[in-house]
């Protein structure tokens, strides 16, 4: 037993012995490396000047090269338009200020700058590998997708349309079933992927939704970002057999666009688009002998368009005052894009409940739509998340 014990502690100091043997050998290699850095790059250098140009000996270091270097790649990032290729070159000029900075010619290691270049070119570092990761996961999106941003979304940035397609879900919608109820409230958007929705008015027709048409946008080609439920201004049910629907969560959506202006402006040129379509495909349904009164079609669509107008203020009223105050000119915009003239106005103020006066301080006394609870003013710690959003994306 006691020859097994010391044969035991052998092995253990041979093993010590070795360990402490590869860290020293570790050591020595980290300092020989930092010892030939440190003379390459702190070797005075003369530069080859005729002496009919200057009779001076000009000296300078690899050290102060890499310094000189940094400030020149980050001059010429001010000068590139690409937002990509920016960062590379402030990684790049950050990269060489860290040779500067811990080789200084005078001998002393500049740990202030050092440190700070490290952070920045983390931060940058890590952007470049989301704009790359992003569009490595735009190009994973399934072909039913990438098939509908190829034949209808084609000018939108891949990245941006993956963002806004992912953000939804993919359901089929059986013919007859019914996806909104009018007068029933609605937190969805939707888009028809493939086939074909009918829009009833007080049971009857009123026009089809085909591929690639926007569905309960309810403003949002105005600029109105509305958040939460509006109520229908119509039902909507499935017409083809099946059809394919991408919907999202309205308050999920705007909250996305809020985020990127990119896919809020992509959004509201779609919706533009997307609303001459509409425009066409009504005639095109008129003419085609489906509607059996015209005149009759026509009021039930003005109808419908007073009662959308109305579920919209009705939706911007239920919330803070300042909701309504960020929204007044997108809501002016919408007035002049759908002629609601001032008599439409006041008849969609009075379902709310509001009048002219209160619409046009902003607020009501007595209102029973909201609470200090829906303030949306915003903390100092709202601000600080928001910056490091910001830079960290």
């Amino acid at each position: 037993m006691g020859s097994h014990a010391k044969r035991r502690q052998a092995t253990l100091s041979i093993e010590t012995t070795a360990g402490q043997t590869v860290q020293q050998q570790k050591q020595v290699i980290r300092q020989s490396l930092r010892e030939f850095l440190e003379e390459a790059l702190k070797k005075p250098r003369t530069v080859p000047i005729p002496r009919w140009v200057t009779p001076k000996h000009v000296t300078f270091t690899l050290a102060e090269a890499f310094g000189h270097s940094s400030f020149v790649l980050v001059a010429f990032s001010y000068a590139v338009d690409d937002y990509l290729m920016l960062r590379m070159i402030a990684v790049a000029g950050s990269s060489a200020m860290l040779f500067f900075a811990y080789f200084h010619p005078h001998g002393r290691v500049l740990w202030l700058p050092f440190k700070w270049n490290c952070l920045f070119i983390a931060i940058n570092s890590y952007r470049v590998g989301k704009v790359y990761w992003n569009r490595y996961l735009a190009e994973k999106l399934s072909p039913e997708l990438m098939e509908l941003r190829k034949n209808s979304f084609y000018l939108m940035d891949p990245v941006d349309y993956a963002r806004f397609v992912t953000l939804g879900t993919m359901h089929d919608v059986k013919c007859g079933e019914v996806l909104t109820s009018q007068g029933e409230p609605n937190g969805y958007i939707r888009l028809v992927v493939d086939g074909e929705l009918r829009v009833l008015r007080e049971g009857k027709l009123t026009y089809k939704l085909g591929t690639a048409n926007f569905v309960s946008e309810s403003g949002l080609h105005a600029g109105l970002l509305l958040k939460g439920e509006v109520e229908s201004c119509c039902t909507i049910l499935g017409e083809a057999e099946s059809t394919r629907v991408l919907t999202w969560d309205r308050t999920e959506l705007m909250d996305l666009m809020e985020k990127y202006p990119g896919i809020r402006s992509w959004v509201k040129t779609s919706l533009s688009w997307d609303i001459v379509r509409k425009l066409k495909e009504q005639r095109a349904l008129q003419a085609s002998g489906e509607i059996e009164d015209p005149d009759e079609w026509t009021e039930r669509r003005n109808r419908q368009t007073q009662h959308r107008y109305a579920a919209i203020l009705k939706n911007i009223l239920s919330h803070h005052p300042q909701y309504l105050k960020d929204r007044r000119k997108q809501l002016q915009k919408y007035q002049m894009i759908h002629s609601i003239d001032e008599e439409k106005h006041e008849a969609a103020l009075r379902e709310c409940g509001w009048t002219r006066e209160e619409f046009e301080a902003g607020e009501r006394k007595d209102s029973q739509y909201y609470t200090s609870d829906d303030d949306e003013g915003h903390d100092l710690r709202w601000y600080f998340t928001t910056a490091l959003l910001r830079v960290f994306g």
